[in-house]
């Protein structure tokens, strides 16, 4: 083959190659041309369209998955400091109470509804060990509610005398202080004691300051003398109410310091049992 022969052959099998080509080329430069396929600015749109669906799938992530039901762990106990006052309203309370504290001196438990007065009640054989000691048998500024010595523990005397500090942080009788109120001495007047025998009643009728010289934690009466005191009480006290006490009647005296330490001075609420 000459020279000549090659290149008609090489110049026929190029025509072949760019007709080829601009049969398969042809049709995408006239989409193009028609703006069906992307340019590079359309191409751009395309690629901000895609970031946005990213994010909104990103904050579709981000939804709180359903709540899987599982079974919910039971509550965890807590040690208790005190006797559970819910429990004060049966006799069996008190047996209960002093096998939880260790102390037979455990008498009985007080509530006055209205206020934060809510103890249980020990009795010593004197009047000055819980003055200072709580029903553990340590030794504290507080000291515990107590019901006088020389009362009976199933409160059957005409005359039964509970004392208790007035703490300044509130605790133990320092809300008698609220019966100078008329208002609060209207809208609080009862009292309940729980025994070891009896849940008891009692209905305020006095409340007053007074000093130490008058004896209204008389126990013992000659004829005559338990109705003297109650109308002394009647007389001192800051509010009248229509309660009637007779001759065979059973009163309970609550007592607190009034003043500075050392005061002669006491607080006290006294109230009528009911006999219904």
């Amino acid at each position: 083959m000459n020279r000549e022969t090659f290149f008609r052959i090489l110049t026929f099998v190029v025509l072949i190659l760019v007709v080829a080509l601009g049969f398969w080329f042809a049709p995408r430069f006239a989409l193009m041309a028609q703006g069906l396929l992307p340019t590079s600015e359309v191409s751009d749109m395309a690629v901000e369209d895609l970031d946005v669906d990213i994010e909104v799938e990103e904050e579709a992530e981000q939804v709180e998955p359903e709540e899987v039901d599982e079974e919910e762990e039971p509550p965890i106990e807590e040690d208790e400091e005190e006797y559970p006052p819910e429990e004060v309203e049966r006799p069996s309370f008190v047996p209960e109470a002093r096998e939880h504290f260790n102390n037979d001196d455990i008498v009985a438990h007080i509530t006055i509804p209205g206020t934060a007065i809510d103890y249980l009640i020990a009795q010593a054989d004197n009047n000055v060990y819980y003055l200072y000691h709580d029903l553990w048998g340590n030794r504290t500024a507080a000291g515990t509610v107590f019901l006088d010595y020389l009362n009976s523990p199933d409160f059957s005397d005409q005359n039964s005398i509970i004392y208790g500090h007035n703490m300044r942080n509130g605790t133990k009788f320092h809300d008698l202080r609220m019966y100078r109120s008329r208002e609060f001495f209207s809208e609080n007047n009862l009292m309940i004691v729980t025994s070891a025998y009896s849940v008891l009643y009692y209905d305020i009728f006095a409340a007053f300051i007074t000093h130490i010289d008058f004896n209204y934690i008389q126990i013992d009466f000659a004829d005559g003398e338990f109705l003297e005191m109650v109308e002394e009480m009647k007389l001192i006290s800051y509010h009248k109410t229509d309660i009637q006490v007779a001759e065979d009647d059973r009163i309970l005296v609550l007592s607190t310091c009034w003043g500075a330490i050392g005061t002669d001075q006491r607080l006290v609420v006294v109230g009528k049992l009911r006999t219904e």
